[in-house]
């Protein structure tokens, strides 16, 4: 499973805006700000912050005084809705379908690979909707 960087740093942004939040700043914050403190490419940044975007986890704002806040508090936001909003359309787990097996039970082994692949993207899905962002920030 093999996936790019974007979840890891799609929660990092979201921690970051969160902890500068937390300090008292309630404007937007610099896409290039953060995209500096984070040390995420600058293209990268724009493709996360829109996925970010469209899932409605941040709310953007163009202009001089424009930049990203969360849309809401990241104790509603779980590791599940990260990915989803990162990798949008992707499955955890994908299964190689173009297979050639020999036998009389063919069809047979390819459906519990198929099972057995998606019974462990259930488990995963349900592991990272139990994971709230302010429980990767308590002890």
């Amino acid at each position: 499973m093999a996936y790019s960087t974007a979840l890891s740093q799609g929660i990092s942004i979201l921690l970051y805006i969160h902890s500068i939040t937390e300090e008292g700043c309630y404007n937007f914050l610099s896409t290039k700000v953060i995209s500096e403190q984070l040390n995420i490419p600058a293209p990268t940044m724009v493709k996360v912050i829109r996925n970010l975007n469209n899932a409605r986890l941040t709310v953007a704002k163009e202009g001089a005084k424009g930049g990203i806040l969360l849309a809401r508090p990241i104790s509603e936001i779980t590791l599940l809705d990260v990915f989803l909003a990162v990798e949008p359309g992707k499955t955890l787990f994908k299964l190689h379908t173009d297979v050639t097996l020999q036998g009389k039970e063919v069809d047979e082994v390819k459906q519990k690979i198929a099972n057995s692949i998606q019974a462990a993207e259930i488990a995963m899905q349900n592991s990272l909707k139990e994971v709230r962002l302010t429980d990767l920030l308590n002890e």
